[in-house]
């Protein structure tokens, strides 16, 4: 029962197979047929022979010369909505068609070059590391007797999904979600004479917020393309942007780690500790950012490297919760300063840029 099952299928697929192979045989036959037609004149021909196929017969590259077959049949009909309809639908196609200026007719290139071919949206992806740049608003210690505390940069990673849209070519703004990990790490050393410590808390973050992009490209003087610019609208050399952003982070997970080493009448032992922290910070964050990158556009989208500055508004303490005991502080002497954890952030990224075609004003 199986077996004939199985047959059954493959035999279906087959003849699904054979079926659509015969019918872009027949749909590239009628592409040679409809370029004879219009070669010999007979452009009221074209339309019955392209249409049928181009609901599914064609490939991109086919509809690409039967759109444009189409607009041209309209234009020398003096069809001048029909032909703006087929440019369009052209242009979904292909946003980086190009025109021959020595044989296209001069209306064909000027209701082409009628549609804004800019991008209008994009979604995109970016991903990299960070390094913490504390800043210390206020030292808490149980003593005095501590020789130095310093805290150290360290690295964590982060990334994101965007979302935007542009005003100009040269301007656009967008939304973001993702996920940043940053770990902060302080050193005190000769607590009460006889302590060192080294305290490291992870913070992971759900971060969201807004951006804007300023973009410092050359806009191309042809928007149509030809040949000769072809390369210059589709491939950019590498150009500079500007981006400010800010945003609001909600903390997930706060787990802090310390170890400690004694000195004693010339002997010396270590021991560590680690526990979560979220009960002694907001759960809150806001930040202000700003950087510069450089961007390379290639054909519907454009990779790019970006580094900012992330500064952080407020800290992350509870005052109320500094003083109550645990194990970091019961046993290490240790208490949370109040300090803002800026960030400097390495990001590369990539946007996939999607085309309105709205015809210019």
């Amino acid at each position: 029962m199986l077996k004939n099952f199985k047959t059954i299928l493959l035999l279906l697929f087959s003849l699904l197979l054979q079926q659509t192979v015969m019918a872009q045989m027949d749909c590239a036959e009628k592409m040679v047929k409809a370029q004879n037609a219009f070669d010999n004149g007979n452009i009221e021909e074209v339309d019955g022979l392209l249409r049928d196929c181009l609901k599914g017969g064609f490939n991109d590259s086919q509809k690409e010369k039967a759109y444009k077959l189409l607009a041209l049949c309209n234009i020398y009909q003096l069809k001048k909505t029909e032909a703006e309809s087929d440019i369009k639908k052209l242009l979904k196609t292909n946003p980086f068609c190009t025109v021959d200026e020595e044989n296209d007719p001069q209306e064909y290139i000027e209701l082409l070059n009628n549609f804004n071919r800019q991008p209008s949206f994009y979604y995109g992806v970016e991903a990299g590391g960070n390094m913490s740049m504390v800043e210390v608003d206020q030292t808490y210690v149980i003593t005095q007797d501590v020789e130095s505390s310093n805290y150290n940069e360290q690295f964590g990673f982060e990334g994101n999904i965007n979302f935007g849209m542009y005003l100009y070519h040269w301007i656009d703004w967008g939304a973001f979600a993702g996920f940043r990990m940053s770990t902060v790490e302080v050193r005190d050393k000769n607590v009460l004479g006889i302590l060192s410590t080294t305290y490291q808390e992870q913070q992971q973050f759900f971060k969201s917020g807004l951006m804007i992009n300023i973009n410092f490209r050359k806009h191309p003087k042809n928007i149509y393309l030809t040949h000769e610019n072809e390369k210059d609208i589709t491939t950019s050399p590498l150009y500079p942007f500007i981006r400010l952003s800010g945003s609001y982070n909600q903390l997930l997970s706060a787990e802090a780690s310390i170890r400690g080493t004694y000195n004693l009448e010339g002997s010396s032992e270590t021991t560590s500790d680690q526990r979560s922290v979220m009960d002694k910070r907001f759960k809150q964050e806001i930040r202000a950012g700003g950087g510069i990158g450089v961007k390379k556009q290639y054909k519907r989208g454009a990779f790019y490297f970006l580094v900012q500055y992330q500064y952080a508004f407020h800290d992350l303490i509870l005052e109320s919760e500094r003083y109550k005991g645990d194990v970091f502080l019961n046993s290490y002497a240790f208490i949370d300063n109040d300090y803002r954890n800026h960030l400097i952030t390495f990001e590369f990224g990539y946007q996939h840029y999607f085309y309105r075609f709205k015809k210019k004003k």
